[in-house]
């Protein structure tokens, strides 16, 4: 009464026709031939690698810890847990600190506690 009466749409449905066998392992050599190619350029734009990439990861190298150290400063004061978080993964990076030098002490310090001497 108050509404339009509602429109008969008639939707067709495309037939869809799903490759064989034969035709799927033929897409798969294909892709793993050109899948091969390309590796083999990719290799060798890697092995030039311009001097300015490399200057500016030494850069990045250098400035990203202090950065997390400031930016752990910065947050302390809304979220202490979190920017003590940052400033010590900071100072870590600084000092070339990795994890596996941290178990390593752990470890160490378990041995030294339970030792039977």
């Amino acid at each position: 009464m108050f509404g339009r009466q509602p429109k008969e749409e008639n939707i067709e449905v495309p037939d869809v026709m799903f490759p064989s066998e034969s035709e799927q392992e033929e897409a798969t050599e294909n892709y793993t031939e050109l899948s091969k190619i390309n590796n083999i350029e990719d290799s060798s734009i890697d092995e030039e690698n311009p001097e300015v990439v490399t200057i500016v990861e030494k850069i990045s190298g250098i400035v990203s810890p202090y950065f997390i150290v400031v930016v752990g400063l910065i947050l302390s004061d809304d979220n202490f847990f979190l920017g003590l978080l940052l400033i010590a993964v900071g100072i870590l990076s600084l000092l070339k600190i990795s994890l596996t030098d941290i178990v390593g002490l752990f470890i160490e310090i378990k041995e030294g506690l339970t030792s039977d001497d």
